[in-house]
């Protein structure tokens, strides 16, 4: 009886110690930027218990952009949702990072004031176009978009007249005139929607790209991680990536949005119900994510790297195969 006693115990404590490896393994501390709506799929997916489904056990860090963007080449998280174009300039670099899922696309807009007389983006040659940052993603997919859309580049000063001001500012120059169009940061984008009565746009990226192949330009932040995390369990990288998608589908109904937005919507950006009700309805149309990654969508975005390596925005492509992984 003793001896069969102990053979239980020895069973139970190895089963309670492979049960606390697993879990162990399997958590994941992400890191997301403050004022961005991405830090809302993170909190959501937590909120709404998809991370735990998944077996996942996330911490989300939300902290100033700049501190987001530096951790995942100081390896301090093993994925985030990052930066596109930064993701292909590091791997260009010789960093492994691969691409395993969707994330925000760039749903960035070029507005004007609504009484400006440009009509259109091509009424923009010859005049001010402002942005917050010629290296953010979302900035140079549109300016190969522009190119290829419109053969205008807006880092040529034959074409445009580039103005480069921190993200509040840029949308006071608008106010006053000091600049003829605003490309700005998600949270900007949205502030300007909200006020169609003072802002109009003249160019969405995202519609020029889904034209040509039917899907959104997502180089804005998809999910991003470390081949050597990915390659140590693939099981545990493929459920990762379905929980934030899954996350951003369920942004996707207007009971779960207004419930993340109502715990976590301030530090995600959202200051007032005008704005709110653009990103309940840009998420829920489809116009701010891209919650899926398989051949159709893997080829359509390095469709669109190409033609911006054509187009001279981009000097390297990286390799589909090695880095486009699609592991659901």
């Amino acid at each position: 009886m003793r001896r069969y006693t102990w053979t239980a115990l020895v069973a139970f404590a190895l089963a309670g110690f492979l049960a606390s490896e697993a879990a162990a393994q399997n958590k994941i501390t992400v890191t997301a930027g403050r004022n961005s709506i991405i830090s809302l799929v993170y909190l959501a997916g937590n909120m709404a218990g998809i991370f735990q489904k998944a077996g996942m056990d996330v911490t989300v860090d939300v902290r100033p952009f700049a501190g987001h963007m530096a951790a995942l080449p100081a390896k301090e998280v093993p994925c985030s949702s990052y930066a596109g174009t930064a993701a292909i300039a590091r791997i260009t670099k010789g960093i492994d990072f691969v691409v395993i899922g969707g994330g925000l696309t760039v749903m960035q807009e070029v507005f004007v004031r609504k009484d400006s007389p440009v009509k259109s983006i091509g009424d923009m040659r010859g005049k001010k176009f402002g942005t917050w940052s010629t290296g953010a993603g979302a900035f140079k997919a549109t300016q190969a978009a522009l190119i290829d859309g419109h053969g205008m580049n807006v880092t040529d000063k034959n074409d445009v007249e580039l103005v480069q001001a921190a993200a509040p500012a840029l949308l006071a120059l608008l106010d006053r005139g000091d600049v003829d169009s605003m490309f700005n940061i998600s949270s900007l984008t949205v502030r300007a929607a909200s006020q169609p009565e003072k802002y109009r746009s003249v160019f969405v990226p995202n519609e020029y790209w889904k034209s040509k192949t039917g899907q959104p330009i997502v180089w804005s932040a998809p999910l991003v991680c470390w081949r050597e995390w990915v390659d140590a369990d693939k099981d545990r990288a493929a459920k990762f990536a379905a929980a934030v998608m899954e996350s951003m589908n369920w942004l996707a109904d207007h009971k779960n949005f207004d419930a993340a937005a109502a715990k976590h919507g301030r530090i995600a950006g959202i200051v007032n119900d005008r704005e709110k009700a653009v990103y309940r309805d840009w998420i829920h149309t489809g116009k701010m994510f891209l919650a899926k990654w398989d051949k159709e969508t893997v080829d359509a975005q390095w469709e669109f790297l190409e033609m911006a390596k054509r187009r001279g925005v981009l000097d390297f492509v990286p390799d589909k195969k090695k880095h486009g992984l699609i592991l659901n």
